[in-house]
Formats: C-alpha cells, structure tokens, sequence
C-alpha cells in the first residue's frame, strides 16, 4: 500500500456519497412538488364538485318551474298579460336549463381530462426516478434536449419529418453530449 492512499480513497468515497446526496435531493423536490400537484388537483375536483351540484339543483328548480308553467298552459286561457308573464317565465326556465346543461356538460369535459392527468402521476413519477428519466433530465439540464427535439443542431435537416444530422459548411457533423 502506498503511503497516504488511504486519504485519497477516503475523498473519492466521500466525494461519490456527496454525488449520491445531491441526486436523491434533487428527485425528492420533484416527488414533493407531484405531491403538492396532486392535493391541489384534489381541492379543485372538491370545488367542481359542490358547483355541480348546486347546478343540479337549480336544475331540479327549473323543471319543477316548467311543469307549473305547463300546467297553466293546459288550464284555460286567461287575459293577455298572464300570458305575457307566462311566455316570459316560460323563456327565463328554457334559458337556465339551457345554461346548466351546458355548464354541466363541460365541468364533466374538463373533469374527465383532469381525472387522465391524476391517474398518470405515479407512474410519470415513478418514471421520473427511474434510470432512463434520470438519464433524460440530464440530458435536459446540459440543454441538448432541446435541441434534438427541434433538430436544431449545427448541420442539421428536417427531411419528411425526420431530423438529419448531415455535415455543415465546414464538413462537419454535429452530434449531442451523451448524459
């Protein structure tokens, strides 16, 4: 054993754990910050939820509302200015039928899309945390990412879709930093 090689292994180890430390940090704010998403996806779906059902309400109003209005419909005609007030009361019901239907119909639009995106959290962040996500943000944060993605490097074509890499003025061909 050379003398003093125990110092620079010690380093090494250390230096590794240090490395070790800072990407079990830097994937431990990324769970917490899903976590957080998630609670607040929760709050809002609570939120939708008790318009819902205040709609409904106003909905079971409004067709109770349109069936006394039917039935005076049925009686015998009366002077014109109950008519009047009926026609009137007639249109506002059709209107908030019409306008809780609709607000109804895209809360379920728009919780529908919402309940896909909460059931991808696990598994995008079990993804996140595998060696392939980590790999990927790597390769994200020294910002050639970008660039593959939008065949954006130093010679580089789009042909039908497809990215090239072809050779630049200089004869050069560019590629990526690997992770």
């Amino acid at each position: 054993m050379v003398a003093g090689g125990g110092v620079a292994v010690d380093k090494d180890v250390e230096e590794i754990f240090e490395n070790i430390r800072d990407v079990v940090a830097v994937h431990q704010d990324d769970v917490a910050a899903m976590d957080k998403l998630v609670k607040h996806l929760h709050s809002e779906l609570q939120s939708v939820c008790v318009g819902i059902r205040s709609l409904e309400e106003a909905t079971k109003k409004a067709e109770a509302a349109g069936q006394r209005i039917t039935q005076q419909l049925t009686e015998e005609p009366r002077i014109t200015k109950d008519r009047a007030k009926m026609w009137v009361g007639l249109s506002l019901v059709a209107a908030l039928l019409f306008f809780a239907a609709g607000g109804y119909a895209g809360w379920r639009y728009a919780q529908d899309g919402v309940t896909e995106e909460i059931a991808k959290l696990p598994e995008m962040a079990k993804w996140a945390t595998s060696k392939e996500g980590k790999a990927v943000y790597q390769f994200a944060e020294q910002g050639d990412l970008q660039r593959l993605m939008h065949c954006q490097g130093d010679g580089w074509k789009v042909k039908n879709g497809i990215c090239y890499p072809l050779a630049n003025a200089k004869k050069e061909v560019y590629g990526w930093r690997m992770p």
